[in-house]
């Protein structure tokens, strides 16, 4: 963002801006999107996008923050206190859940990842900051379950968080494609069901 707002008016105007900015991204695609179809989505002006925002780049970057923010915010408690195989099926098992019960408005990340382009660097930072926080999370928690005896071993947490990870993104891209959601909860199992050991 340019500006960070200094009042809550001017925090509800950017919240409006991302929120009618992710519908349309998600309808109609990033590059299909203009900024007078989010300002006229969210009532704002060209002038308030562009005190906010460094023009659509900008706009896209803090779209794609604030949606990582919201898929790692549902996620909690869980995200932060894994400690056991148990738990990260259950991990599993809310992040299917999360994405049976997705809308529009939530815009899932999965959306935006595809129509990123090489110019695109600063949405894609913001991009891979947030999956770095959400395998380091993860990672965190698989190495507590390895503590427990519950990894396999010799299986490195890194890997495998960077594996849910992208068995997340793959089964969420398929699910979509394709329109069944029992794909995201296949892809997930088939990266947990060999290294996690039950005690």
């Amino acid at each position: 963002m340019r500006t960070e707002p200094s009042t809550a008016k001017g925090r509800a105007t950017v919240q409006r801006i991302l929120d009618a900015a992710c519908v349309l991204f998600a309808r109609q695609g990033i590059r299909a999107t203009t900024l007078d179809q989010v300002g006229a989505a969210s009532g704002s002006g060209r002038g308030q996008l562009y005190l906010y925002f460094t023009g659509k780049a900008g706009l896209v970057a803090a779209v794609v923050a604030q949606q990582v923010q919201r898929v790692l915010d549902a996620q909690q408690p869980l995200l932060g206190t894994i400690a056991t195989a148990a738990d990260v099926r259950r991990w599993c098992a809310l992040a299917a859940e999360q994405y049976a019960a997705d809308d529009v408005m939530r815009c899932p990340i999965g959306s935006l990842v595809h129509e990123l382009g090489e110019r695109d660097g600063a949405a894609r930072a913001a991009l891979a900051d947030g999956f770095a926080r959400w395998r380091d999370a993860l990672a965190m928690g698989l190495r507590r379950a390895q503590q427990h005896g519950e990894l396999a071993p010799g299986a490195d947490p890194d890997a495998v968080a960077a594996a849910l990870l992208a068995a997340y993104q793959g089964g969420v891209l398929l699910a979509g494609a394709l329109g069944d959601r029992d794909l995201l909860r296949l892809a997930l199992d088939g990266v947990t069901r060999p290294v996690l050991r039950d005690v």
